[in-house]
């Protein structure tokens, strides 16, 4: 048995999820990555293979789907026994706007695969752990579980995330299972790369907006993901970690400072 044992990725294909997955492969943990695509799943699975992770697989999986998940469940118990650690990982992003002007088809898209996908998630593979009386289970939310930025969809459902994320660390705590959560700040992926370059987010801003003036990397959110989901947190849950270079401590100290200048 390795540290991690087996770890299921939800969202392991690209981003932050391929990130975690290749950073638990280099324990030797089992890795089994799902999403929707499987030509980069396979290739994930390939890249955990050679990162030394003792076995790696993808599996299909769409979070919106709750039968998709429930089916992803049955197969890994069936294939690999009960998880020792669940990521949920899958997610979309959202471009700025107001409330008013929100769209509800939008809002329902961001709802039923960014906080149901998770929800369902921690439900199936949950039973899962409670049966084998262990288990740790990390989510991902945002900066938007902190604080009101102006995504109308994508923050309620991140603020959702992590009530979710301490409600079932007291519910599970007593089985033996731990939960926490990341919440990444602005994570140099490819979502982040392409709004970039499509002009919806401007990169020196975002740079301005943090303490340590830098993006995060994918790889910055893996290793707080391997310290949450390893015994090194064994006393550890309920906790949702910000990953953010400094974002939530910058921006109320920014604009405090902007009109109560310090004095030299």
């Amino acid at each position: 048995m390795t540290e991690l044992g087996t770890a299921v990725i939800i969202g392991g294909t690209s981003g932050i999820g391929k990130a975690i997955a290749i950073r638990f492969a280099a324990t030797g943990a089992q890795v089994v990555i799902a999403g929707r695509d499987a030509t980069r799943g396979e290739d994930v699975a390939r890249q955990c293979q050679d990162s030394g992770a003792s076995e790696a697989a993808f599996l299909p999986v769409d979070v919106g789907d709750p039968a998709s998940l429930e089916n992803l469940a049955d197969t890994v118990a069936q294939s690999f026994g009960p998880p020792d650690i669940l990521v949920n990982c899958a997610g979309i992003l959202q471009s700025g706007k107001r409330v008013l002007d929100q769209d509800l088809d939008e809002d329902e898209q961001l709802w039923r695969i960014n906080y149901r996908g998770t929800l369902i998630g921690c439900q199936v593979f949950g039973r899962l752990m409670k049966k084998a009386g262990r288990g740790s289970i990390l989510n991902v939310g945002s900066l938007a579980s902190f604080a009101p930025l102006s995504l109308p969809a994508y923050t309620p459902g991140k603020h959702a995330v992590m009530a979710l994320t301490g409600i079932l660390a007291a519910e599970l705590g007593p089985h033996g299972i731990r939960v926490n959560a990341v919440a990444p700040g602005y994570t140099l992926s490819d979502g982040l790369k392409s709004r970039i370059a499509a002009g919806e987010r401007d990169p020196d801003a975002i740079i301005e907006s943090t303490a340590l003036r830098k993006f995060v990397a994918p790889e910055d959110v893996a290793e707080a993901a391997l310290f949450l989901c390893s015994d090194r947190a064994a006393s550890i849950t309920g906790v949702t970690l910000p990953v953010d270079a400094g974002w939530l401590t910058q921006a109320p100290y920014a604009h405090y400072l902007r009109g109560n200048p310090i004095k030299d």
